[in-house]
């Protein structure tokens, strides 16, 4: 009989096993000594790792109650909002009228004197202006009347600067009250001169309201013992009249009426010239 033998294949393939499960044992106890070597650094490192982790989250927790909280205040807003629209939208009208009062309100304080409660130098300019354009367009003349106290030096020396300003208020008051016209202007120039500005007037017109600002102030009776020309408060007038053309401007009027009212001082004071 013939014997049997191992099939050569079966042996080698049983070797090439045994082989490769050597070597995964040799990896496997070199990666346990890895381990065992480096172990401390590695929990280390994941330590760490979950404490960045946990940082995040919390970092995370907090943002999201910053958001939940704007969006909170946002929504309140908006809420507070909509009455104020629906408050507006309801009293519309009233709401309206009352900004209208108060923009009326400021714009007049603009255009006051502080101390005289007349029309200041600014609306001066303003009027001027607008009443020249008008008179270029219409052809018309428009007058101009500085009016200056007399010796207020003087006055404000000799009485002190309360009295002083309580003159110049009292003077403000009563020539302002002379005027008829509604397109006519009085406005305090600065310091103790004034100016009317008279739309569409003529010489002799003007001329007469001159003499009756100088009679009410006459009858105002403010005593001035340092005046030259009186014992009481007075003023000097410069007049001035022009018929508009293009190649003029309110310059020529305030130039002509002040220098009238020059003469005026030196004519002796309160007089009219012009």
């Amino acid at each position: 009989m013939m014997s049997t033998l191992p099939h050569v294949p079966i042996v080698e393939q049983l070797q090439q096993e045994n082989e490769k499960l050597q070597q995964e044992n040799q990896d496997l106890h070199i990666a346990l000594t890895t381990i065992a070597e480096h172990g401390d650094m590695i929990e280390a490192l994941l330590n760490e790792t979950n404490v960045k982790l946990k940082s995040e989250i919390l970092e995370r927790q907090r943002a999201e109650v910053k958001l939940q909280n704007l969006l909170n205040l946002i929504s309140q807003e908006k809420k507070d909002l909509e009455i104020i629209v629906e408050t507006i939208m309801q009293h519309g009208d009233v709401v309206d009228a009352q900004w209208r009062q108060k923009l009326g309100e400021t714009a007049q304080l603009l255009n006051l004197d502080a101390l005289t409660q007349v029309s200041n130098r600014r609306h001066f300019d303003q009027h001027l202006n607008q009443q020249w354009h008008q008179a270029l367009i219409n052809q018309t003349a428009i007058g101009l009347i500085f009016c200056d106290i007399d010796y207020f030096k003087q006055f404000n020396d000799f009485y002190g600067h309360l009295s002083g300003d309580d003159c110049l208020r009292r003077v403000a008051k009563t020539l302002s009250a002379t005027l008829r016209n509604p397109f006519d202007l009085f406005a305090r120039y600065g310091g103790e001169e004034f100016a009317v500005i008279l739309s569409d007037v003529d010489h002799q017109t003007a001329h007469r309201i001159a003499q009756r600002m100088q009679a009410a102030l006459a009858l105002l009776e403010i005593p001035h013992h340092q005046s030259a020309v009186s014992e009481y408060v007075t003023m000097s007038f410069g007049i001035a009249l022009i018929i508009p053309d293009p190649n003029q401007s309110p310059r020529d009027l305030i130039a002509q009426a002040d220098q009238n009212l020059y003469q005026a001082k030196h004519k002796g004071k309160n007089c009219i010239v012009g």
